[in-house]
């Protein structure tokens, strides 16, 4: 009863999983990735159809194209769906290599949702091999997953195979607990929810409930028949597990009609030769128990000639399985060599991808050396005038260091010009203060009665004011005057030939910035003639009444 309970629970979650993972893919994914999944469905459908080597072929080529294109959810469903292909064909040796490597891929490259779903499906094929304590092992990782994951409806199916496994145990503690642990998660889940009616009235009757066990199971028969179309495949294993129940139960309760009749109808409604095994068994009992010993006898030939067919349809099976591997190693290898093709045809792309790369590198290299150039003699063009412009700006820096030296050449001149300048009118006013000392010297002897009496002071004083009037550094004084102001006195007197030497000396003293009385004691006039003379010397030279002789004198 547990073999095809657990059976129900894998076949619906691995397969109808798919499915709809598949569908939420194709809108997403390539073209390439959609023609994949679109196989795995094939081949799903396929194995729903009991065409177990065409399915395996759609599921082997969408797994090596996953493969090679690293598309790992495809891998993982293609592989799964493999290995339970082996699996009903009861080649569970091949069944549970594909599940290990539906696993390293789930554990690489995908999460535990993935790693649940292989650990229901090991569990299976352990209670196939009679290892009812590894069974509980996957069932329970499943479980704790689906626990973290928090899917209820998962939960639940997990824990109504855990209950099946410890009905066959003996755990019936266990077996009970993860039965009210599971039915409030599968309210949603008619079909797995009759699973658990049926783990818990498996429950009762092995521990002695009977009317408990008969009331839940008479009670599950009517259910069987509002399933939809789609899982009535599967229910009708459910079935036969209610009549088995059933016919236990009034074995037990020493009502052998009864009995008998479920224990029938449950050999009229099973296909199944393993089955059938269990229900031949479970009716060379009752018909002993009735002393009906021909029929139990025929019963129990039946179980000998059912368990001969059963190993001649495993041995057929596994036939049919090695046939496949066969075929699937022969479909690897063209699949091999049409991927060696399609690396060639990649190869010869490549090998004109890069020639193309590699011509148009020297395309681009050849006008980027071009524009380079280009660059370069602009630039070239553009240093030799910012050179042509540096000589002009130095040029035009060397003109003006030139013109700063000239004037600074003429500054220098006019400061010394100027000290020598200053130097006469200091000589010119030592010569006027020596001659005033002199005058005031000359006027205070000649007042003294005492002179006048006396010829020969008289004579002296005479030849002194004559001294006084042929003073020779005033020659001297002139000299050096027109040494200091070259030129001057020539442009003077070039320009106003009409000047005498008198003129010139006064207009000598004013050029010099004397004031009138300097000039006058210079002169040995007042300083009333000083300014008279002035008039005269500017009408002489043609002077308007606006034009001041000092500034004349000075543009000269």
């Amino acid at each position: 009863m547990c073999k095809h309970a657990c059976v129900v629970v894998f076949l619906f979650f691995s397969t109808y999983t798919f499915q709809l993972f598949a569908q939420s893919q194709w809108d997403t994914e390539s073209a390439t990735q959609s023609s994949v999944i679109d196989r795995i469905n094939l081949g799903i459908n396929y194995l729903s159809k009991k065409e177990y080597a065409k399915s395996i072929e759609e599921l082997v080529y969408a797994r090596e194209i996953s493969i090679q294109n690293s598309w790992y959810p495809q891998v993982f469903n293609a592989t799964l769906n493999i290995g339970t292909n082996y699996f009903l064909m009861m080649d569970y040796g091949e069944a549970f290599h594909y599940y290990l490597l539906a696993y390293e891929t789930a554990l690489a490259h995908l999460g535990p949702k993935q790693e649940m779903q292989v650990f229901n499906n090991v569990g299976v094929l352990y209670i196939e091999d009679k290892d009812f304590y590894k069974a509980k092992e996957s069932f329970l990782n499943a479980y704790e997953i689906a626990a973290q994951l928090g899917d209820k409806e998962q939960m639940g199916a997990y824990a109504i195979n855990l209950a099946l496994v410890g009905n066959e145990l003996g755990e019936l503690e266990f077996s009970e607990r993860y039965i009210n642990e599971a039915l409030p998660l599968l309210e949603e889940s008619p079909n797995v929810f009759l699973l658990g009616q049926i783990a818990k009235a498996e429950n009762l009757l092995l521990k002695g409930d009977l009317l408990s066990a008969e009331k839940l199971a008479l009670s599950i028969l009517p259910q069987m028949e509002n399933l939809s179309h789609l899982k009535e495949r599967i229910t009708v294993n459910d079935k036969i597990s209610v009549l088995i129940i059933l016919a236990r139960v009034y074995e037990k309760l020493n009502r052998p009609e009864k009995a008998l009749e479920f224990a029938l109808l449950a050999r009229s409604a099973e296909k199944n030769i393993e089955a059938r095994i269990k229900i031949y068994t479970l009716l060379s009992q009752l018909y002993s128990q009735s002393n009906d010993y021909e029929k139990a006898v025929s019963y129990k030939d039946s179980v000998i000639i059912a368990t001969d067919s059963l190993y001649a349809i495993k041995n057929g099976m596994l036939f049919k399985s090695e046939q496949l591997k066969f075929q699937v190693q022969n479909y690897k290898k063209e699949l091999i060599e049409s991927k060696d093709l399609l690396k060639q045809e990649r190869q010869f792309y490549y090998v004109l991808i890069i020639c193309v790369v590699v011509f148009m590198g020297f395309l681009v290299l050849f006008f980027k050396n071009t524009s380079l150039k280009h660059k370069q003699r602009k630039k070239i063009v553009e240093l030799e005038l910012e050179r042509e412009k540096n000589e002009t700006l130095l040029n035009a820096q060397k003109h003006q260091e030139k013109e700063a030296l000239v004037l600074l050449e003429r500054e220098r001149l006019k400061n010394e010009l100027d000290v020598k300048n200053r130097e006469l009118t200091a000589k010119a006013l030592y010569l006027s203060s020596k001659n005033e000392l002199i005058e005031e010297i000359v006027e205070s002897i000649s007042k003294n009665t005492q002179i006048e009496n006396n010829a020969l002071l008289k004579k002296q004083i005479n030849d002194l004011k004559k001294h006084l009037k042929k003073d020779r550094q005033w020659d001297s004084f002139f000299i050096h005057f027109e040494e200091v102001n070259q030129g001057f006195l020539n442009k003077l007197r070039a320009q106003h030939p009409e000047l005498t030497p008198g003129d010139i000396r006064f207009i000598t003293f004013l050029y010099m910035n004397l004031s009138y009385k300097e000039i006058a004691s210079l002169l040995n006039i007042t300083p009333q003639s000083c300014r008279k003379r002035k008039e005269r010397i500017s009408k002489k030279m043609n002077l308007s009444s606006n034009t001041s002789l000092h500034v004349y004198l000075a543009n000269i």
